[in-house]
């Protein structure tokens, strides 16, 4: 059915869009530098006064209310027992189809947050990374190229990587996201390599979850030390400080200090491996709870190998403070520092020590803009003594204030991160020699080889998180899409490390009109959506949207397929909007529950339009409710019957059976291990379940192909996309290459034939829907077995009517055309009994200029496509 075209060269067209779309964001930048959140750039993250202090957690709440609606609670065994399922099945395949390479697409330049670094101490061209999302990469030529070697696990959030002294071949690995920050995404305790990354060896600690560092003792390599945060959603016994001496067999918890205190930080003292400092932090997040500061903040102490431990006091404080975090001499074992973070969630001053810890100090504040924190330093808590020069101190913030005098005074050593010169919010770092180093953000890795006056990204990283993928159709093989803090972004492998920062925000859906390739859309975060008419200038596009209306972090939008100047949008009611730069007038009433647990929780959560009639739309939200809408008259009707009570992740009417809709549903629940995914084919009065042998993740996007019946359905899952060739009785996880990340939004390229993947961890990734002529239901033979006749059709642009030719005239079965625009709308169909002509006319006529696809199909089986342009 599908041959893939040869990679096209850039076209000039978009060169001069992209040149357009950069002139215009550096305009708005500079203009709007100053601005509140409503403002397009720069990124809002760093000026918000939420919950937890200047970072915004908006996304946060998002991730929670989509997996814990109703019970407000996520069910952990619920979603690792569905990630270890998904682990276990990732290789074992029916059809060889589904057996085909993920291509990474990129972006490999703009990155996503880095919590940890690792450099070989022997080899400093060995340089290992772990990602807060995206598992742990390798260099071997000093980040020229870089390989995952964590992807066959299935907890790739990395908080702390170590090597083994006595041999830096052997690698431990701590999972979980130690930053802790909204949503967290946990591990299961910690791996060791003996061999550089190659292979794995699971060695405990599940129930500690997310392992915040890790030491290995530096004679003895079966005494590992390991401090842990725990499961951050609840109050329990397993955080604090571990032990093994058995290389990983058995371990005992040698420091506990409270049910909602875990070890973030800590450092053991050259030459005396007995003596370690252990930093202590509150915190719990779950969705009605976010503890980040308390008075159990302090700093322990053993100098017996954890035997025995002491809170550290004179010159401390005693009272309630956030994160900590140490660095200690690598030649004085009795210089300490440590930066405290304040209840307030600021910085509160840097101690320390020239006496192990007996008594501590203030260092001075000259020159250091104590504010560098924001608001949120709890999401940072890293300080770092130059292990060449212990005169020369670095604090992480926003950005990354350097002492070269021991403390005195205090610099900026990082340009502003709205320049993104080096980007925002700093993590950790690496000291390769006196002036060369390594900084890890929230864009990706940093390095410097002139002592911090200038830095240079390390790229070729494939590591962004996006929420919104699409394609141009105008170069249909340059992929674009919204990412977490990193704005919108588009291109593909071919320049996997030029892609540009098209937008800023926290980037969501893009949307191309399917015949002017001037007009195109742009969303950030809390629905707030631009355009272009003219392929230069960037307006607001919300217009007639009240601002006090309820919605979403990532509020759907959409172009209708019947007619390109109408759009449809959800707030807490549904919005119809009109012309290209829309006006939205509200067409339904408030379609969730209201507010009965806050507003934060009752919104629009998916839209979708009939792609066969214009005047059926469906919708959900997230508080469980599923509805069909007529956009003429503006009546609606409730169709949840039958369906669960969760947060409603996607809506899709089927693009080949007018009456057909399908609806997904997310959440984890206790003792529920069932997927929820559903078909109606009654326009939602009733329900049938078509999850079949999913595995019980949340399913937060669905596709369906055009032109076979209904039977080809793709979905993407927090563990990866899945794919059925039956409707949905089995499915398979779909292609190689692509690790168990989170995937939350999957398009058709109906051009380039690929299945577009919106990963969380990795980038953007498509897959070749070639390959799945393998299988007998999808493939480009005819019902007897005889191969297909090829399409052709001509002319090829077409004016005012075009040929559909066969080579072959033999099939006597009822055939069916049907022309597709790039939206996915049907606009013509043809009906032939036999398909006995050997050229048949193909009415191309009042059909606008664009590209289209033409699918041909007898007895239900799709054995011909061909794209076709229009052109006048």
């Amino acid at each position: 059915m599908f041959q893939r075209q040869s990679r096209r060269a850039f076209p000039v067209r978009t060169i001069l869009l992209f040149t357009a779309l950069i002139a215009a964001f550096l305009y708005l930048l500079v203009r709007n530098l100053h601005r509140d959140e409503a403002a397009t750039t720069p990124p809002p993250a760093h000026e918000q006064n939420e919950e937890e202090g200047g970072k915004d957690l908006r996304p946060a709440e998002w991730f929670f209310t989509v997996r814990e609606y109703p019970d407000f609670k996520t069910d952990v065994n619920t979603y690792v027992k569905a990630i270890r399922q998904v682990a276990q099945g990732a290789v074992q395949r029916g059809n060889p189809g589904f057996g085909a390479a993920w291509t990474v697409q990129g972006p490999g330049n703009i990155g996503a947050r880095v919590n940890t670094i690792k450099v070989h101490p022997n080899n400093p061209d060995i340089i290992y990374i772990g990602y807060s999302h995206g598992g742990v990469w390798k260099t071997q030529d000093g980040g020229e190229n870089w390989f995952p070697v964590f992807d066959e696990q299935p907890f790739l959030a990395i908080s702390d990587i170590e090597l083994d002294p006595q041999d830096p071949n052997v690698v431990y690995v701590g999972t979980g996201d130690h930053n802790i920050s909204g949503y967290p995404f946990i591990g299961d305790g910690l791996w060791r390599s003996p061999d550089g990354g190659q292979h794995w060896q699971h060695l405990g600690l599940d129930d500690q979850r997310i392992v915040s560092k890790i030491i290995v003792h530096p004679n003895n390599a079966n005494t590992i030390y390991v401090a842990t945060m725990g499961l951050p959603f609840e109050r329990n016994n397993d955080r604090g400080l571990y032990k093994t001496t058995n290389g990983g067999l058995s371990w005992q918890q040698v420091l506990f200090v409270s049910d909602s205190t875990g070890i973030t930080d800590m450092v053991m003292a050259p030459g005396n491996p007995d003596v370690i400092y252990a930093a202590a932090w509150d915190r719990i997040r779950n969705n009605q709870e976010s503890i980040v500061s308390g008075e159990n903040a302090r700093i322990w102490k053993t100098t017996d190998g954890g035997a025995n431990w002491a809170a550290l006091e004179s010159g401390l404080p005693n009272f309630a403070n956030s994160r900590i975090g140490l660095s200690i001499s690598a030649n004085d074992p009795n210089y300490v520092l440590a930066v405290y973070v304040s209840e307030s969630l600021d910085y509160l001053a840097t101690f320390k020590t020239s006496d192990g810890g007996a008594n501590w100090s203030a260092l001075p504040e000259d020159g250091l803009d104590t504010g560098f924190m924001n608001g949120f330093g709890w999401y940072f808590g890293k300080i770092f003594i130059n292990p060449f020069d212990p005169n020369d101190i670095f604090i992480c913030g926003v950005e990354l204030w350097r002492s070269l005098d021991g403390g005195d005074t205090w610099f900026q050593t990082t340009p502003e991160w709205w320049l993104y010169e080096v980007h925002a919010d700093k993590h950790d770092m690496a000291f390769i020699n006196p002036s060369t180093f390594l900084l890890a953000t929230d864009g990706g890795l940093y390095k410097t080889s002139d002592g911090g006056f200038e830095w240079e990204k390390i790229e070729n990283i494939p590591t962004s998180q996006f929420y919104r993928v699409a394609y141009n159709p105008f170069s249909p093989d340059w992929y674009f899409g919204g990412m977490q803090d990193n704005g919108t972004s588009g291109g593909n492998n071919a320049f996997m490390t030029e892609w540009p920062r098209i937008y800023g925000g926290d980037g969501f859906q893009a949307v191309f009109h399917p015949e002017d390739e001037n007009i195109y859309y742009f969303e950030t975060q809390n629905g707030n959506i631009v355009g272009s008419f003219d392929g230069f200038s960037i307006d607001q596009a919300t217009d007639g949207i009240d601002d006090d209306d309820r919605r979403s972090w990532d509020m759907p939008y959409m172009m209708s397929r019947h007619d390109y100047n109408t759009m449809y949008t959800g707030t807490y009611r549904i919005y119809q909007g009109f012309g290209h730069l829309p006006f939205w007038f509200p067409i339904s009433d408030d379609l969730t529950d209201g507010i009965i647990f806050g507003s934060r929780y009752h919104f629009i959560s998916a839209v979708d339009e009939s792609p066969l009639d214009p005047a059926l739309l469906y919708t959900g939200t997230s508080d469980g409710n599923v509805w069909r809408g007529d956009p003429t008259t503006q009546e609606w009707t409730s169709i949840i019957a039958g369906l669960p009570d969760r947060y409603v992740s996607s809506v899709k009417a089927s693009p080949n059976i007018t009456d057909r809709v399908y609806v997904a549903h997310t959440g984890y629940k206790s003792n529920d291990f069932s997927p929820h995914l559903h078909r109606s084919d009654d326009r939602g009065d009733n329900w049938v379940s078509v999850a079949g042998d999913l595995p019980a993740l949340a399913i937060n996007d669905i596709q369906v192909l055009p032109g076979h019946q209904d039977s080809i359905i793709f979905v993407a899952t927090d563990g990866g996309v899945y794919g059925t060739l039956d409707g949905g009785q089995h499915w398979e996880r779909l292609g190689t290459g692509m690790p168990i990340v989170p995937v939350y939004d999957i398009e058709l390229n109906p051009i380039e034939r690929t299945l577009i993947a919106g990963t969380y961890a990795r980038s953007i990734m498509s897959f070749p829907l070639d390959s799945l002529q393998n299988d007998d239901d999808v493939s480009t033979f005819t019902p007897g077995g005889k191969k297909a006749p090829e399409l052709l059709v001509t002319p090829n642009p077409a004016s005012d009517h075009a040929m559909m030719t066969t080579r072959d005239t033999s099939a006597n079965y009822e055939t069916e055309v049907f022309v597709y625009d790039l939206s996915g709308r049907m606009i013509r169909e043809h009906r032939f009994k036999g398909f006995l002509q050997r050229e048949i006319p193909l009415d191309v006529q009042n059909m606008p200029s664009g590209v289209y696809i033409v699918f041909a199909r007898t007895n239900g089986k799709v054995w011909g496509q061909q794209k076709i342009v229009v052109a006048r």
